[in-house]
């Protein structure tokens, strides 16, 4: 096989592997995106457990404030109570008196009520929270290996873009033409095995003599039909 033709095989394979680690590169936030889905699926529950332990907490906050107000108030009537100069007020206070100690009441026995159901959530939630933790570890473990893998693929990829050039360089003009122009027409593929008198990208059939040129790997072929660089592997020829 020449050397322009070993050359061209190598650019093509150096395209390739450039391609993959393009792709591979741009797909990073999106696998980071599906982890994270897959994060959230297996725990629904576990967070659905605590979305539901925080709006019983929230709710009994608010319910003790009210306790809180209403209390104050009961005390304010109380002392109205005491400082009544006539039947009309004190018989006010007593009616205020009576319809806070109500509330007071209402309130209390809701939050004894949250109480217990809080204490029923968090004991539930804190066992189910190492399974949690583990999980969240262990996405992680693999968020961070992705985005290793995509830093070491970045620098592949430079690498190669370097060494793209060098192999470009040292073709001759026209071959350099042919691969560019063909490789930009065929997704990237611009060259393709000749094997069995056919050509393994498009299926076609290829000439004896073509096919005779084309083992001697002595000058760049192209497919008639196709238009790619054919090649032939001796090592194919073997098996």
């Amino acid at each position: 096989m020449s050397p322009e033709l070993s050359q061209l095989i190598a650019l093509q394979e150096t395209d390739v592997e450039i391609k993959r680690l393009k792709e591979e590169i741009t797909s990073l936030p999106s696998r980071q995106a599906q982890l994270e889905q897959q994060f959230e699926e297996s725990v629904k529950e576990y967070l659905a457990l605590k979305q539901e332990l925080d709006q019983a907490q929230a709710t009994r906050r608010r319910i003790e404030d009210d306790l809180a107000a209403e209390q104050q108030k009961l005390q304010k009537f109380k002392d109205d109570l005491m400082k009544a100069t006539n039947s009309k007020e004190y018989e006010t206070a007593v009616r205020e008196i009576d319809v806070a100690k109500k509330a007071i009441s209402s309130f209390e026995t809701e939050v004894l009520k949250l109480m217990e159901q809080i204490e029923k959530l968090e004991a539930e939630f804190n066992t189910r929270a190492p399974e949690m933790e583990t999980r969240r570890a262990e996405v992680d473990r693999e968020l961070a290996a992705c985005t290793d893998g995509v830093a070491a693929s970045q620098q592949r990829l430079e690498a190669l873009l370097a060494e793209r050039q060098q192999l470009l360089a040292a073709l001759a003009p026209n071959a350099r033409a042919t691969y560019e122009r063909v490789s930009r027409m065929k997704a990237g593929l611009a060259l393709a095995e000749a094997r069995d008198y056919s050509c393994m990208a498009c299926r076609m059939k290829i000439r004896p003599q073509i096919f005779t040129e084309i083992r001697r790997g002595n000058s760049v072929i192209t497919c008639e039909s196709c238009g790619r660089i054919l090649y032939f592997k001796q090592e194919a020829a073997l098996t």
